[in-house]
């Protein structure tokens, strides 16, 4: 508007402008509005679980590669890089979330966008001012070389950009920042999807690092050497024989091997040096081996050297190991092992503070239903008719731990079309957890997000897809959100759990 230099009419087509943009926000729902905050928390989640994971995947390579650096070199450098990559791009996507965010005054007091259903700055920032422009630019850069470290191509890790290259309102041709960001977009559902691209981003980082290292460690040939010695026991009783073997991991029975300790030669056994050491006084004793052998691919004697090993010679004592975990888990069945050297197992006799316990012959299988502790006590008929106490150990009593909601075999992200609507549940999993202990999905409630519609709330009390759901799923297209809240699992140990929400974006 030009103060006083409009005509009335123009200055009342203004208004009418106005008053037009004011009514268009109004059409945008809170519970819309809601919907979209809900999924970007999940996805936000999804992303910090996704750090996790590919934080332990490193460590793991990083350690292969410290043993086996030829190896391991070339694919975890080009992990490394694939690590780079993406999370250089994912702080481009935040650098323009951070900038939009700012714009619009911030976050309010309940994290939420204060001014989430601005209509106009998406399209200013992204469309006009040629941002979605620069950042489509910056994603497709990224994927191409993510997917060139594994000779893949962008859609074959999961982040090639696809859009529908016309309008089918105007019939104009549209690009990707148009088809994104174009007008009568809400702020939050911008801010939601530069949150779903920052997770394709890092889940195309996880599938080329995964990828590089089941390539370096799914085996190979074997390109080095270790002189290895294997006690059968560190801890013997006075008048016992101490006995270990000395090998070497990367032979065979096939090549022959001279092995020594203290310069004396081993007596060997199918390519293995046995060594054999008297146990008759107390106390700590050290040795090394030495491994030689004669390389078949050159010819040369090659020597190699065991670290120090070290054994114990001692009194009769118990020893009480947990055959899972060192804690003892409510509601399961704990199987433990008890022995004590130089001792029958038939003649130890085993009691529990704070639980029961059962089993014979040095099997046993421990039950607790409560408490934070309890004691494992050992005893034996050492002499006739004289119990003594060999030991006890104490072990901390634990909650088994929450299982984790699933959907078409994910926590979250993209799922097929077809996959989508051929699961029928939701599945609860106890994950690397030992026990064999089953969950099962008792209610829940799921969330059908689609584009410019109101969302779909539906509700299950058993656990499983109602009719009205599996209608619903039916009818989903790509890039409908489905979200799945307030889960709720009941677990074989007679427990009831509250779950994570599960966010899932349907894909072709």
């Amino acid at each position: 508007m030009a103060g006083g230099k409009e005509t009335p009419r123009q200055k009342m087509i203004g208004i009418m402008y106005l008053v037009l943009m004011a009514m268009l926000a109004l059409n945008v729902s809170n519970t819309v509005l809601d919907a979209f905050k809900t999924v970007r928390d999940g996805l936000e989640k999804s992303n910090d679980n996704m750090n996790d994971r590919l934080k332990f995947i490193m460590t793991l390579f990083k350690n292969y590669y410290d043993n086996a650096p030829k190896k391991a070199e070339v694919n975890y450098n080009k992990a490394k890089d694939a690590k780079n990559i993406g999370d250089g791009i994912v702080a481009e996507i935040e650098k323009v979330k951070q900038e939009l965010i700012k714009e619009t005054d911030g976050l309010d007091a309940n994290g939420d966008l204060k001014k989430r259903d601005d209509l106009g700055i998406s399209h200013k920032e992204l469309v006009e001012g040629k941002k979605g422009d620069a950042l489509q630019k910056k994603i497709e850069e990224a994927a191409k070389k993510l997917s060139a470290l594994i000779g893949q191509s962008p859609k074959g890790i999961g982040l090639e950009l696809e859009w529908p290259k016309i309008n089918k309102s105007t019939g104009t041709s549209q690009s990707w920042a148009d088809y994104n960001f174009g007008e009568g977009k809400p702020l939050t559902s911008t801010i939601t999807l530069l949150s779903k691209f920052q997770n394709d981003a890092k889940n195309a980082e996880a599938y080329v690092i995964n990828k590089l290292y089941q390539e370096t460690t799914g085996g190979g040939v074997v390109d080095s050497y270790r002189a290895v010695a294997v006690a059968k026991s560190s801890y013997i009783l006075a008048g016992q024989t101490y006995e270990a073997d000395v090998f070497l991991t990367a032979g065979s029975s096939s090549i022959p091997i001279t092995a020594t300790v203290n310069g004396a030669t081993l007596p060997n056994e199918g390519g293995v040096g046995k060594y054999k050491s008297g146990g008759t006084k107390e106390g700590v004793y050290k040795w090394t081996g030495t491994v030689s052998f004669k390389d078949p691919t050159s010819g040369e004697i090659k020597s190699f050297t065991t670290d120090p090993i070290e054994y114990q010679v001692a009194r009769p004592s118990a020893v009480v190991s947990p055959d899972k975990m060192n804690v003892f888990y409510m509601g399961v069945a704990n199987p433990v092992s008890v022995s004590a050297p130089g001792i029958p197992k038939e003649n130890l006799k085993v009691s529990i503070s704070g639980g029961s316990i059962s089993g014979a012959n040095g099997s046993y299988i421990v039950k607790v239903n409560g408490g934070t502790e309890a004691t494992v006590t050992v005893s034996a008929e050492i002499e006739k008719g004289k119990n003594q106490i060999l030991g006890s150990t104490k072990f901390r009593v634990k909650r088994v731990p929450d299982p984790i909601a699933t959907f078409a075999g994910k926590v979250s992200g993209r799922v097929p079309l077809s996959t989508l609507k051929s699961t029928n549940r939701l599945e609860a999993e106890l994950k690397d957890f030992d026990f064999d202990l089953k969950f099962t999905v008792t209610k829940f409630t799921v969330l059908f997000s689609k584009y410019r519609q109101d969302p779909i709330i539906l509700q299950s009390s058993d656990g499983s897809f109602t009719s009205d759901i599996k209608r619903i799923m039916n009818t989903l297209t790509a890039g409908d959100i489905v979200t799945f809240q307030n889960i709720e699992a009941h677990g074989e140990d007679n427990t009831t759990r509250k779950l994570d929400n599960v966010v899932s974006v349907s894909a072709n």
